[in-house]
């Protein structure tokens, strides 16, 4: 529900929704530099297994591991190799097929970040490892980079969608 009131040339708006409270891993390390992660929305996984291993093979990254969101064809991946925030911005840049948003906000934010619980039901679960003879050398224990934040339901969203057609449409009548 949205309330707005006008009063003289100002609109004041408030919004209630319906939230999911999510967390969300960083890319930062404490020493400043960060891991790899990527964000992949509508690629099969045999594309996404393709277009990692490429980028595996060229940046010599060590295993990568590729997890569902729950989601037909969005996936998640991480690797746990340090990278300055340069190369790490070079890295996930020559990646095809990444989500663009993704990159765009974690350019935007100096760090990249995927989603680790729950969101609407949909939890990230892993689907394929892609080995590698270069070792890792970041811990988990080293992501210490968490956010929480709040998104809106999956059937809310297209609920508020369905409304906002059906307004343009009667709009432009």
């Amino acid at each position: 529900m949205i309330i707005r009131i006008r009063i003289a040339h100002w609109r004041f708006t408030w919004t209630f929704a319906p939230v999911n409270d999510v967390v969300g891993v960083n890319s930062l390390l404490p020493d400043g530099n960060h891991i790899l992660l990527w964000d992949f929305d509508d690629v099969p996984l045999s594309g996404v297994s393709w277009i990692l291993k490429i980028v595996q093979n060229e940046f010599q990254l060590p295993r990568i591991r590729i997890l569902n969101t729950g989601t037909p064809n969005h996936y998640i991946a991480y690797c746990f190799k340090r990278c300055s925030w340069w190369n790490v911005r070079r890295i996930i840049a020559s990646t095809p097929s990444i989500c663009s948003n993704f990159y765009k906000w974690g350019i935007f934010r100096k760090r990249f970040t995927l989603r680790v619980t729950p969101k609407s039901g949909r939890k990230p679960y892993l689907v394929r490892v892609l080995p590698s003879r270069i070792e890792e050398d970041v811990s988990i224990l080293e992501l210490q980079s968490w956010v929480k934040y709040e998104t809106l339901p999956v059937d809310y969203v297209k609920t508020r969608h369905e409304i906002n057609v059906t307004q343009t449409h009667r709009r432009s009548l």
